[in-house]
């Protein structure tokens, strides 16, 4: 586990740093994901979940993890400097790597909601 704080990167620089983490490359989580929020985050277990959003419009209703973009997804992009107006971006100055071994689908394109998360890396 470890903190990068880079600031400023492109999705596709995202994409390298979460991808040692799957399984696939030797990483020990089969789900793996970025989010970005505006509180900062801390290396280890997610202790809160994400709420349930409706038209836009944030309910009090909470998930069973928390959301991310799934690291293969190109929606990474949101993360990222790059992103476009067709992606859209994620509010929040703190990004970081989030993985666990069971998640859903979320609604959004590329989103995942991993249950009991724990960040791996913090990038800003």
């Amino acid at each position: 586990m470890t903190t990068t704080m880079k600031t400023k990167l492109a999705g596709s620089e995202i994409t390298e740093i979460a991808r040692k983490y799957h399984f696939s490359n030797g990483g020990d989580y089969e789900y793996v994901g970025v989010r970005t929020q505006e509180e900062p985050f801390e290396i280890g277990e997610i202790e809160h979940l994400s709420k349930v959003w409706i038209d836009g419009e944030e309910t009090e209703e909470l998930l069973d993890g928390i959301s991310v973009t799934d690291f293969e997804s190109e929606m990474v992009i949101m993360h990222g400097v790059d992103h476009t107006t067709r992606s859209g971006y994620y509010y929040g100055e703190h990004i970081a790597i989030v993985c666990g071994n069971f998640a859903t689908y979320g609604q959004d394109e590329g989103e995942i909601i991993i249950n009991n998360a724990v960040v791996m890396e913090v990038i800003s």
